[in-house]
């Protein structure tokens, strides 16, 4: 450091009340910049500089030791006075939520009730004194939530949302999210703190969403001309009834049905009035499939298949027979004047479920009996053997 950055140091240091002086060779020490204040006392170390001289660096006495620091102010909360401030802040944030707070005892007796009661139940809070939490709740909803908030199993998990149905004072219902924290012992308020939001709206939201999957699920699976399950419905279940054929060792029967001279009817009357004898002829086979667990499905164009699970050769040829007759005594006045007849023709198949097989073969033998059918003069039922 020269002489010209000492002498600034010495000047900025002594404006907080530390002065530097030098001496040189025993000499006395040379102020560099101010002096203390006659009287004061100080304190005082020294250093040697690169030149030889001594460096002196004086203050006053007691100034390294840090005043006592001033503490910091307490939280908000500590600073607010009186026994009764929690609970002033509890009622303060109670009355302001619009979600319905109540504070219940071990017994779930109602000790408090915010407000909001009177949105969402069309009451005042001071008309459930006396009154319990399950009185709250429609009648078929509440074992089910004092099962899951209350009881000592549920006590030892986590609360979570649940979805339940409250009482309004008209009588109705409406859907709740209810939320339950178990209280701290003498808090003054009670064993349980319960929130109840308004969960109506969301609620039917939901089953309107669920509604219109359904819907859609439907729509994905049925055919819009018949109102039978589509091909791609078709090969899931007979897919999922050939392994379960499989695994239980019982037969599965299938039925392929094509409309005879569909063509030529189409050519004759337009696609308008064939499509009006496809979706006849698919009610037809739908009114005669009648077993739950049957399938009645559009295969494509005009060919119609059904599954039948469970259903030896001798059943499936039965219901392919009855079929058949009630397509061929269909009246189709409505749909032409005069009318015009129907037939189909049906090809039969049915096998025990075979490990290595597949549902395929038994597709290729109803196919190959249908085209049988087709050879033999149609409006026939065939099966090969």
């Amino acid at each position: 450091m020269n002489e010209t950055d000492l002498h600034a140091l010495a000047r900025l240091l002594s404006g907080f009340g530390v002065w530097l002086s030098a001496s040189e060779d025993g000499a006395a020490p040379q102020p560099l910049a101010g002096v203390p204040t006659a009287g004061t006392a100080l304190a005082s170390a020294s250093l040697v500089l690169s030149d030889g001289r001594q460096l002196h660096i004086a203050g006053p006495a007691g100034a390294a030791t840090p005043a006592p620091a001033t503490p910091p102010a307490p939280p908000l909360q500590e600073r607010r006075a009186g026994p009764d401030a929690a609970d002033m802040r509890f009622r303060l944030l109670a009355e302001h939520s619009i979600d319905l707070i109540v504070a219940v005892d071990a017994d779930l007796a109602i000790r408090y009730a915010s407000p909001a009661t009177a949105r969402l139940l069309g009451c005042e809070p001071a008309e459930l004194h006396g009154h319990t939490l399950a009185e709250l709740l429609a009648h078929e909803d509440r074992a089910a939530f004092i099962a899951r908030h209350f009881t000592r199993a549920a006590q030892r998990g986590q609360s979570v949302p649940d979805l339940f149905r409250a009482l309004h004072r008209d009588g109705s219902t409406r859907w709740v999210e209810a939320r339950v924290a178990r209280l701290p012992p003498g808090n003054g308020l009670g064993d349980y703190l319960v929130t109840l939001r308004d969960a109506d709206q969301r609620r039917r939201f939901e089953e309107t969403l669920d509604r219109a999957n359904t819907e859609l699920k439907t729509l994905a699976s049925t055919d819009a001309l018949t109102g039978l399950a589509n091909r791609r419905q078709f090969d899931a279940t007979l897919h999922k009834e050939w392994y379960r054929a499989l695994r239980d060792a019982t037969p599965l029967g299938l039925l392929m049905i094509d409309l005879d001279r569909f063509k030529a009817l189409n050519d004759r009357f337009g696609h308008q009035v064939g499509d009006a004898f496809l979706a006849r002829v698919g009610r037809v086979i739908r009114d005669n499939v009648r077993r739950a667990g049957d399938l009645a499905a559009r295969y494509g164009g005009e060919e119609f298949a059904v599954v039948l699970p469970g259903t030896a050769a001798a059943g499936a040829m039965e219901i392919g027979e009855h079929i058949r007759r009630a397509v061929a005594a269909t009246d189709t006045s409505d749909l032409v004047p005069g009318g015009h007849p129907l037939s189909v023709s049906i090809g039969v198949a049915a096998a025990v479920a075979l490990a290595g097989g597949g549902a395929a073969t038994l597709v290729h033998s109803a196919d190959s009996a249908l085209y049988q059918a087709k050879r033999n003069g149609r409006n026939r039922v065939e099966i090969l053997h």
